[in-house]
This record gives structure tokens, sequence and C-alpha cells, in this order.
């Protein structure tokens, strides 16, 4: 078994080019219009959304673009980074919101976009 991609949602466009690709560096692979019919049939939504497929290495995210933003409960991603503190550094500088849990093994850290979405970075 394998992961194929994570889905989330974000509610604004720009979050695409803002977070995904600047911050987490990650390649536009494709996008596409989900239609009306398939929304309605497979998350029963019925709207037509804009969805991008976002890559970094073996990595793949598939974005839905939604004007609603959802709670974000316990739902979380969690990625590793080669140069964890560098990208920690690059996300606070550029106004994201990071959580550092100090432990004594090693610190927890989350990351948010702003559209809600956490990222919990090892």
């Amino acid at each position: 078994m394998k992961l194929e991609h994570i889905a989330i949602s974000v509610s604004n466009k720009s979050e695409i080019k803002e977070f995904y690709y600047n911050i987490l560096e990650m390649n536009e692979v494709r996008s596409f219009i989900l239609n009306k019919a398939l929304t309605e049939q497979i998350f029963n939504i019925s709207q037509e959304i804009s969805v991008f497929l976002m890559q970094k290495d073996e990595l793949i995210f598939e974005i839905f673009v939604t004007k609603k933003q959802y709670k974000q409960g316990y739902r979380h991603i969690c990625i590793s980074m080669k140069n964890r503190e560098e990208f920690i550094k690059k996300a606070e500088q550029k106004a994201y919101e990071c959580i550092r849990i100090k432990r004594e093994s090693s610190d927890l850290v989350f990351i948010k976009d702003k559209s809600g979405n956490i990222f919990e970075i090892k």
C-alpha cells in the first residue's frame, strides 16, 4: 500500500502559490475543474470546484479551492523535512502560524496555512 495523495481544501486560491509553492516548494502537476455532477456524486456538494495537484518528491496534495472554510478538528498532515529549522524559519518569516511544543526528546512543531490546514513538521 502507498499513499497516492492527500486531499485538502483552501478558501483562497492565492494560498496555492503563497504556501504550497513558496513555503512547501511544491510544483503544480495539473489543475482541473471538478464538475457539479461529480462533486454532488462524490461529496454531496452541489458546486463546480477548482482542483490543483501539487507535488514535491513523492508527496502529492490534491487541493480543492472552496469559498467555505471548514472547521479543522483533529485533522492534520505530517511531513518530514530535510532541514526542519530552516523550513520553520521560512514559514515564520512569511507570517504563517508556527506552534512549537517543547519536549525532552524532541519538539513538536505544527504550522498552519491561512486556510486553517495544519502540518506537523518532523
